[in-house]
């Protein structure tokens, strides 16, 4: 009977081994089924049965009062929140030059909050943000009103010569270094390599970050002199949300009196890179052939996808006060990404993803900045839909330039800029983010003027546009795994030429 039971049991074990042994074979032969590519299809925009009518309302664009101290520093006084709080960001900016290792300053400045937070008595410690950018870094806290004055104090002496005396930098370096790891799967990586490639290698956004010497062999003596150098050339802004002048002109005072100076004058080495701007021709020339870089990632089960156009930028001198909105315009950038590019009823989001289900999500944005301009459409994909999904973007593209937008649609995307703006006036935090971008853009109120001219865009203006800025090939990167995909990318598109390069 045990003899019978021990040969019934190596039966069994064989057979489970014969089957995960066939099991194991059929995975690895198991061939990648790439997604066939469709016509392109966009939404009808009918509206709701019965859905009420929306008043947007309008945009006041006189809701900041200014008040200039000095040649470098002003106040830009906001009305009070609801909550209460006092809003607070002191902001440094620099229009004409971009700032040099911002990252490592922004890092520095964080580690310095975290500090403060389990040592500074403020109530409000804990609310202090560290909003950095080329052009200007912004330090902010959210405090009653009673902390105020308290809390501009700890603000200031983040910009102080001894600032920097209780952190540590082991810290810093190894959150540097951390970043570059989660940089691979966030995106960070192939947007870092989507700069040099939409930019150009030797373009100060470029030079200016990812300073990997410096990083390694800083000393608290190099971190205080570059947070210095930032101040040369730059201007103090403070944007406070308060009615209460008594405590805004003792905000004022304490500006004046106890900010590290900033001068025009004072000695500043600025490289032909640093007074950058390609004349526009040379932009819609940089990319007469159809490349297609790819950055090799073994495994990957997804491919990240970025497509996109570097475009021209006009000095202020040269550009007339009539938006025109050609190539050169802002707005034409800003329109183009929402057009095609907006969440749930953008051309792609609404194709690629709602129809066809090819994505999460695509996204389209306008990357504008005083020294450049980008347009960019970037999403991931599964590895077996990558050539589709490209060849999806680039049908809208051509689509775009090919066709007028309906009525319906046309009023859908003047709704949303509207929306834009009244939903950013909703939130300090967003109204402050905006404002500071402005004043990084050396163009102030400039909500109102757009949205006139977004209220008289019509379908025409917007194709013409898109004729334009897609009328030649987008550069296009992305990051997947790349004996998986190289063939369904031959495929899909024959006439370009893929190039795999590294991060």
């Amino acid at each position: 009977m045990k003899q019978s039971t021990l040969i019934l049991s190596k039966a069994n074990a064989l057979i489970c081994s014969l089957l995960l042994t066939i099991s194991l074979s059929a995975c690895q032969q198991t061939k990648l089924v790439f997604t066939d590519t469709k016509e392109p299809v966009i939404s009808d925009f009918k509206g709701l049965n019965g859905a009420p009518q929306v008043n947007l309302g309008q945009i006041d664009d006189n809701v900041w009062k200014v008040n200039e101290l000095t040649k470098s520093v002003a106040l830009h006084q906001y009305p009070p929140s609801r909550s209460k709080l006092t809003y607070l960001s002191l902001v440094l900016v620099n229009p004409k030059h971009p700032f040099n290792n911002i990252d490592l300053i922004s890092s520095a400045l964080y580690q310095r909050a975290y500090t403060l937070a389990a040592t500074s008595k403020l109530s409000c410690i804990e609310s202090f943000r560290v909003q950095a950018g080329m052009h200007s870094i912004a330090l902010q806290l959210a405090c009653p009103e009673i902390e105020a004055v308290q809390a501009l104090t700890l603000l200031m002496g983040s910009w102080q010569t001894d600032a920097f005396d209780s952190i540590d930098l082991d810290t810093v370096r190894r959150q540097l270094k951390l970043n570059k790891h989660i940089n691979a799967y966030s995106g960070g990586e192939i947007d870092k390599v989507w700069a040099k490639k939409i930019l150009g290698q030797h373009h100060p956004y470029n030079l200016n970050l990812h300073n990997a010497a410096l990083q390694n062999e800083l000393s608290p003596k190099e971190l205080i002199e570059q947070q210095q150098a930032l101040l040369a050339g730059s201007s103090w802004h403070l944007l406070v949300s308060s009615n209460t002048n008594d405590m805004v002109a003792e905000l004022a005072k304490m500006l004046t009196l106890n900010l590290p100076t900033t001068s025009v004058n004072k000695e500043r080495k600025v490289s032909a890179d640093l007074a950058y701007r390609k004349p526009l021709q040379e932009v819609f020339t940089q990319n007469p052939q159809k490349q297609l870089y790819i950055i090799d990632a073994p495994g990957a089960i997804q491919t990240q996808v970025r497509v996109g156009y570097r475009l021209p930028i006009v000095d202020d001198e040269l550009t007339n006060t009539t938006p025109s909105l050609d190539e050169s315009d802002p707005l034409s950038c800003q329109l183009l990404a929402s057009w095609l590019g907006r969440s749930f009823s953008g051309r792609l989001y609404y194709d690629l993803r709602e129809k066809r289900g090819l994505t999460y999500g695509i996204y389209g944005r306008c990357f504008d900045n005083p020294q450049a301009r980008t347009l960019k459409f970037y999403g991931s994909t599964q590895r077996q839909h990558t050539g589709a999904f490209i060849s999806g973007i680039l049908d809208h593209l051509a689509l775009a330039s090919e066709s007028e937008l309906k009525a319906a649609e046309l009023s859908a995307l003047k709704i949303h800029e509207k929306s834009k703006y009244l939903l950013a006036s909703q939130s300090i935090n967003a109204a402050f983010s905006r404002y500071i971008k402005q004043l990084s853009q050396g163009r102030q109120n400039t909500d109102l003027s757009q949205e006139k001219t977004v209220n008289q865009l019509s379908a025409k203006t917007v194709q013409n546009m898109a004729q334009t800025i897609f009328s030649t090939p987008p550069t296009i990167l992305i990051r997947g795994d790349v004996d998986l995909i190289i063939k369904d990318l031959e495929d899909k598109l024959p006439e370009w030429t893929i190039n795999q390069i590294k991060p």
